[in-house]
């Protein structure tokens, strides 16, 4: 008895062991599916496996339940409705597929905002060229206070001294700071609050104003 459970046992482990890598890829998966369109049109229903334009039964609608009888290569064998047929399988998609007008929304405000991304890295890379690229120098250390002149607007500070750097921090109107090296148009800046580095424009930084004392005579 027991030599019969521990061979019922290995066929099994040894039978998944062969499925497991077909389940994975979604070969196997059988059953209802959905027809899921990039464009969120209908699918094209044929009666074989080829895309010429005698074979097509019908056409099915984007979001329509289907059931997949087998797979083959490229293809899906289906039963739509009362009739068999095949479709692309890469068209098919176990979960049900949102509403394609949500789809195509989402997909216009992802291109939109690539765009404006795009747009806005032509416009720092064009104001980056007109900035001093000489090295910074060493300068004697003086202090500077961060001005904007705009309320609630935060000052960027860069990884390197160019608008196309990471930006690593946002300062505020006031916050203090110190030059450490310069050029025409940046400063490498050190920020004592939390012992960091990086880099300002100086048209962003107003130096402290040291007042000397009075002696008296």
């Amino acid at each position: 008895m027991f030599r019969r459970l521990l061979s019922v046992f290995l066929l099994l482990v040894l039978s998944l062991a062969i499925l497991a890598p077909a389940l994975a890829a979604g070969e196997m998966q059988m059953g209802s599916m959905y027809v899921n369109t990039a464009n969120g049109k209908a699918l094209r229903f044929r009666s074989s496996k080829s895309t010429t334009k005698d074979n097509v039964l019908t056409e099915i609608p984007y979001g329509t339940k289907v059931y997949v009888l087998s797979w083959d290569g490229t293809w899906a064998r289906i039963r739509y409705n009362s009739a068999v047929g095949y479709v692309v399988k890469k068209h098919l998609s176990i979960a049900r597929p949102e509403d394609y007008s949500t789809v195509s929304s989402r997909k216009a405000a992802e291109k939109a905002a690539k765009e404006a991304y795009n747009q806005r890295q032509k416009e720092l890379k064009a104001a980056n060229a007109k900035l001093d690229q000489s090295k910074l120098k060493k300068v004697t250390a003086y202090d500077v206070t961060v001005l904007t002149g705009v309320e609630d607007l935060k000052v960027p500070v860069y990884q390197k001294a160019s608008l196309l750097a990471a930006i690593i921090a946002e300062y505020d109107e006031g916050t203090p700071l110190t030059v450490r090296a310069a050029n025409q148009d940046w400063a490498q800046v050190y920020n004592g609050a939390d012992d960091s580095t990086g880099y300002i424009l100086l048209e962003d930084l107003v130096e402290d104003i040291v007042e000397e004392e009075l002696l008296e005579d």
